[in-house]
């Protein structure tokens, strides 16, 4: 009986320590609901108890769009980085998730390593503008390998983010640079621009 109070208290500290994380990175309400199961009532008691003031708070709906990691090169780029961050602390499952549900594909430590992953990958790169829940959503599209995937830079064979649904092979940051800049010093110095 003790046992089953104390792993209870334990899981309680947890879903705590997860839903002040995710506040500190000023994840939507529904978000925290999500990943650590705590009402919205229990959330707002939370941040009265810890300060957390209402105009640091987001609200409406989370980002969805997985098109800030695939408009341009440097944006797949830095999300074949971020993809290495979530496989290191295992945001990102091993196999295809296309079939699981988002419910269950959501739990407490999936928040920890989300959390995990985030603040590594901030701490690396603090001028990075992505969001907590891009990452989230991220996580989650590069799992179900349908809209977006990790792929090969066609000219060096880097990692990059692909774009599924675009006709045509994606190239690195690097890659691109390299290739304008020798295109355009062919066109000769008058017609740069």
């Amino acid at each position: 009986m003790e046992i089953q109070a104390s792993d209870g208290a334990r899981r309680d500290s947890r879903r705590y320590q997860v839903a002040l994380r995710l506040m500190a990175h000023r994840a939507r309400t529904g978000t925290i609901f999500a990943l650590t199961s705590l009402s919205r009532h229990q959330q707002e008691a939370l941040r009265l108890r810890w300060g957390v003031t209402e105009d640091t708070r987001r609200r409406g709906p989370s980002p969805h769009s997985l098109r800030r990691f695939t408009h341009s090169p440097r944006a797949r780029s830095e999300g074949a980085v971020l993809a290495v961050f979530s496989r290191i602390y295992g945001l990102l499952p091993l196999g295809n998730v296309a079939s699981t549900s988002r419910r269950k594909l959501l739990t407490l430590e999936f928040g920890e390593r989300l959390c995990d992953t985030y603040e590594s990958y901030r701490g690396c790169f603090p001028w990075s503008k992505f969001e907590i829940e891009e990452l989230l959503s991220f996580a989650i599209g590069i799992a179900a390998n349908e809209v977006i995937g990790l792929g090969r830079c066609e000219s060096c064979s880097g990692t990059v983010i692909m774009d599924r649904l675009a006709p045509h092979r994606p190239s690195c940051a690097h890659c691109q640079q390299a290739h304008a800049a020798k295109w355009g010093a062919a066109e000769g110095p008058g017609e740069l621009t």
